[in-house]
């Protein structure tokens, strides 16, 4: 009993670890947008964006605002996991899968300047 604690324990924090490592890289990712996108805010018209991000995978528009969405997929990361309880027949299992994206918002007023920004990053 106590060697299946022990276990359990070990596997939790290993689990913990590696969700720690996928936070610490998406906030690794979105900073590495802010570096790029800060300085653009204000300065960078549309063709500036469309020479450096290239065509948008979606654009929208609002009476002040034009929306343009740039998302980029890095495929499926998955994973899965099975305990047994040594003193019966039985076995739980259990998996899980995630799409790994970048995804950026990009927001132009009315003068076509990038006017603010955002950047989600699915680790």
């Amino acid at each position: 009993m106590n060697n299946s604690k022990s276990t359990l324990t070990i596997v939790s924090l290993i689990l913990l670890i590696f969700s720690g490592c996928a936070h610490q890289q998406a906030t690794s990712r979105v900073n590495e947008y802010k570096e790029l996108l800060d300085p653009l805010v204000g300065v960078a018209n549309k063709d500036d964006i469309l020479l450096k991000f290239g065509i948008p995978q979606r654009k929208s528009k609002t009476e002040k605002l034009e929306v343009w969405e740039y998302k980029k997929s890095f495929g499926t990361r998955g994973n899965a996991q099975a305990f047994s309880n040594p003193y019966a027949y039985n076995t739980t299992a259990y998996g899980q899968s995630h799409e790994v994206y970048d995804e950026v918002i990009l927001f132009f007023d009315e003068s076509d300047l990038l006017y603010s920004w955002k950047a989600y990053a699915q680790r």
